[in-house]
């Protein structure tokens, strides 16, 4: 069985002969393939051997010094040089790098054709091939018991015994798990994925290699599911066809669990607001909680409000990481979650977001109630205090109302005219003077995010302040503004 480079050099039909590298003839060989690119180590990758015409290598020495280097690095086999063709004639920087590094490269005599090559690879490889039909049906077999609720983490852990290689199932995004269960890539695997592979949106080939200390791995991103990478390590890694086959493996199971993930967000979300509604009582509350949240009572149950600005936005995936320690629901610009006492901290983390948090829920109709506890929190907090709970209220922003019977009151004396004629005019002021303080009063940026031109915003400002009676050029009027705002968000207002 053909498996090295002293043996494809020994076939007599090829004509070829070793031009230097002599020190890795025993590299195996694995596929021959045609490339005249600048940079062949983009589609060839371990055990290949690359043919060329010489197109592709550079005339200048320091360029062949590179592009001999790379493609050793890449742990391509060899190198076969169509004698001549069209490789420049001054090869020899190429050559005296290739022997340094014990990098093989053969000279092919014209006549013989490219093909040839690969002929003789295939048929020498035919037990690999048996093998690898063997690890197929393995890989099918392992698909089969996923579709009958093997899971995730079981289906991954069974294709790394099939195919004896390491896989790691991640976010393109942040290069963690894709899935609670799932192994964590290693660090050094991490940081050169984080260094090599482009993020979303940018032209790459499909499948990408990437050089380790020792080795080399693979990723593939799974076509089910955009932002899913594939990333496999091992001493034999499979080749194109094999990868795809796990692809669709995994995207089948993956798209699985996804429908079961939105379902189970649509399902909590709904819950969530049934009680925020006050359309359940204790009794039938506790029983559909305890089929979404086990072991969550009311008496250790807060509901927590985080708000985003702008165009932020909490990610899917970020979402699918609380799906199992709390229900979730975003209102508008709001994100409403119905948690365990005591993982305040964790949320605000795993979220980058400022957290308000109500007290204990106790009962089901203090939903609404518990609801306003945590805006009111919500509107403490700042740079320096992230999570912010009710019952704990500081006095470093005195400022601002206390309880939602204050909140309610600031709001109505500053804003209720203009809460009034927005309701009764179907206008927008109070979402116009909030998008307009937000962008610190840039009448470019505000106009931009209300969508309307410069001269709408300035005279929608000039309504506001002739119905409220303060201006916006006015520092204390500015600051009563904020403030009276800050309070209407903080009992549930939106505009």
């Amino acid at each position: 069985m053909l498996q090295r480079v002293r043996d494809l050099i020994a076939i007599p039909e090829l004509r070829s002969r070793l031009l230097s590298g002599a020190q890795g003839l025993d590299r195996k060989v694995r596929w021959a393939h045609v490339c005249e690119l600048p940079d062949p180590t983009e589609w060839l990758g371990e055990g290949d051997v690359l043919m060329t015409t010489g197109l592709g290598i550079p005339r200048v020495p320091a360029e062949q010094h590179t592009y001999v280097t790379r493609l050793a690095q890449a742990g391509i086999a060899g190198m076969m040089i169509g004698e001549h063709m069209q490789a420049p004639q001054d090869i020899s920087a190429l050559v005296e790098q290739a022997e340094t590094l014990g990098f093989p490269v053969i000279l092919t005599e014209y006549g013989v054709p490219f093909a040839a090559v690969t002929r003789a690879i295939i048929d020498a490889n035919q037990q690999d091939e048996f093998a690898r039909r063997g690890a197929l049906a393995k890989v099918y077999e392992s698909a089969r018991l996923s579709i009958q609720g093997l899971g995730l983490p079981a289906l991954l852990q069974r294709l790394q015994t099939d195919i004896q290689c390491c896989l790691y199932l991640v976010s393109l995004d942040t290069f963690t798990p894709w899935a609670h269960g799932l192994p964590a890539l290693p660090a050094p695997l991490k940081t050169s994925l984080g260094t090599t592979r482009p993020r979303q949106g940018t032209p790459q080939p499909m499948v990408r290699r990437h050089a380790l200390q020792t080795g080399e791995a693979l990723s593939i991103e799974l076509p089910t599911e955009q932002g899913c990478l594939l990333v496999v390590t091992g001493a034999q890694l499979p080749d194109y066809g094999m990868l795809h086959h796990l692809t669709a493996v995994l995207g089948l199971e993956v798209q699985r669990l996804q429908a079961e993930r939105e379902r189970r967000l649509r399902l909590g979300s709904e819950l969530l607001d049934d009680l925020l509604q006050q359309r359940l009582q204790t009794a039938p509350l506790l029983e559909r909680l305890g089929a979404y949240l086990p072991g969550l009572t009311l008496d250790t149950a807060v509901i927590s409000a985080a708000r985003l600005k702008g165009s932020d936005s909490v990610r899917e995936d970020q979402l699918h990481h609380l799906e199992d320690t709390a229900l979730v629901r975003t209102q508008g610009q709001e994100l409403i979650l119905l948690h365990l006492d005591g993982l305040q901290e964790q949320y605000s983390s795993q979220l980058d977001l400022q957290l308000g948090s109500s007290a204990l829920l106790v009962h089901a109709q203090r939903g609404p109630e518990a609801l306003r506890e945590a805006l009111l929190a919500l509107a403490h907090t700042h740079a320096e205090r992230r999570v912010c709970r009710y019952t704990q209220l500081e006095t470093d922003t005195p400022w601002l109302p206390r309880t939602p019977d204050e909140a309610h009151r600031a709001f109505r004396s500053v804003l209720g005219a203009l809460h009034d004629y927005d309701h009764a005019n179907g206008s927008q002021l109070l979402h116009t003077l909030q998008v307009f303080l937000e962008e610190n009063r840039s009448w470019v940026n505000a106009a931009q995010r209300l969508h309307v031109h410069k001269q709408t915003l300035v005279y929608r400002v000039r309504r506001i302040e002739a119905i409220s009676g303060r201006s916006l050029d006015n520092t204390a009027d500015v600051a009563t503004f904020w403030f009276a705002l800050q309070s209407a968000l903080a009992i549930g207002c939106s505009f």
